[in-house]
């Protein structure tokens, strides 16, 4: 008696020990193979075909499982050998002994702990659904940052297009402005009348061009540079970078583009992805103003610094976005503008970076004189945080 009720301990505790249902069952067959002497034990899963899922001790094949035992079954093989068949739902716990002593003792035994067993089981198949739903889950997670860093990456390219028309209106000034100083500079010469304090003014102003273009080089080479790094922004240095992408273009379009509120903070965010989001938002403004042919075109770009958020609005006179359409601007692939402008993923994007990667939000209210674009991000602890500059 006192072996008997070791054996059924051993059992019980073997049960539910692990949630990886091929431990479980290894650990409940060795228990009571080790327990009763048998020579050795299988569960069986029965579907299309029978098969052993966790094996123990020696191979053996039943050909042909009865389904719907309420306890146990004893099958005497040709060999002379026994197998203790104990049916859980569909599938069995197979046990092979080279006599039927103790047979039905052991029967018994095993057929009490049914309920345990199957509730073990299934638990154990649930937390392999779970982990594959969670797999599944990341994957698709994954695939879906794959493919926003895929659009966002065709975003920046569309800014990209524009930007090399931006380009050329930045440079064509001080081009111009260097050819006109060389070009004085070899009329001088050829007339003999050379300045040296004239020519040294004119060398220190294609200097000062040939920085600003040097300048401007950089800026929109930063832009497309990939950067995943929080970055110390001044207000400053987001209003002049900017200015030196899209300046030269407004000016030639006659707009206005003013910056106001805290010029002078510091925050710090992912700079390269904010510059996209203005960058989207004053592109579309000033396709608007050429669009509508606005008299006096204008934008306001103010940042309010506060303790825990950055604050930024954008607003201009472009005589607002028509009510039909205004709840679909963030959508993807939505643009007012013909196939050869717009490629509808400006404001998607901008949506996209505000709102997933820097965690904020963007709104836009706008009315029969113009629209505003209003955007918040918390403001980073950068304690710990890795930095560039």
């Amino acid at each position: 008696m006192m072996q008997q009720t070791l054996m059924v301990y051993e059992c019980i505790n073997a049960i539910g020990n692990s949630l990886k249902l091929d431990e479980m069952l290894k650990d409940v067959i060795s228990t009571f193979v080790r327990q009763t002497d048998a020579i050795g034990g299988q569960f069986v899963s029965q579907g299309v075909n029978t098969k052993s899922v966790v094996r123990v001790g020696e191979t053996f094949y039943i050909p042909n499982l009865t389904g719907n035992i309420d306890s146990y079954e004893i099958i005497v093989l040709a060999e002379g050998r026994f197998v203790l068949d104990i049916p859980i739902k569909e599938e069995h716990f197979l046990f092979l002994f080279k006599s039927d002593e103790n047979l039905n003792t052991f029967g018994n035994m095993f057929s009490s702990f049914r309920t345990k067993l199957i509730n073990s089981i299934e638990a154990c198949r649930m937390a392999e659904q779970c982990s594959e739903m969670k797999i599944s889950l990341t994957k698709e997670i994954n695939k879906n940052k794959v493919n926003e860093e895929i659009m966002i990456g065709q975003s920046r390219m569309a800014v990209m297009g524009e930007m090399i028309g931006m380009i050329a209106h930045q440079w064509r000034q001080p081009i111009t402005i260097i050819g006109m100083l060389i070009n004085n500079t070899i009329l001088d010469i050829e007339l003999d009348e050379v300045d040296n304090d004239k020519i040294l003014e004119d060398l220190t102003s294609v200097d000062e061009q040939v920085h600003y273009l040097s300048k401007t080089i950089d800026d929109f080479r930063n832009f497309f540079r990939p950067n995943k790094l929080l970055q110390n922004i001044n207000v400053c240095d987001i209003s002049r970078e900017l200015l030196n992408m899209i300046g030269k273009s407004f000016e030639n379009n006659n707009i206005s583009l003013s910056f106001e509120g805290d010029l002078n903070d510091e925050f710090y965010s992912y700079k390269n992805e904010l510059l996209q989001v203005f960058l989207n938002i004053l592109s579309n403004s000033k396709d608007a103003f050429l669009e509508k042919n606005i008299e006096f075109p204008q934008i306001i770009f103010t940042t309010n610094v506060k303790k825990d958020e950055i604050l930024f609005s954008i607003q201009d006179n472009a005589g607002g976005i028509p009510k039909d359409i205004i709840d679909h601007i963030f959508d993807l692939y939505f643009s007012t503008k013909s196939k050869e402008l717009g490629t509808g993923l400006g404001l998607y994007m901008s949506q996209i970076i505000i709102e997933k990667h820097l965690h904020g939000s963007i709104k836009v209210v706008s009315d029969a004189n113009g629209t505003v674009f209003y955007i918040k991000i918390p403001k980073i602890d950068i304690a710990g945080v890795n930095r560039v500059y």
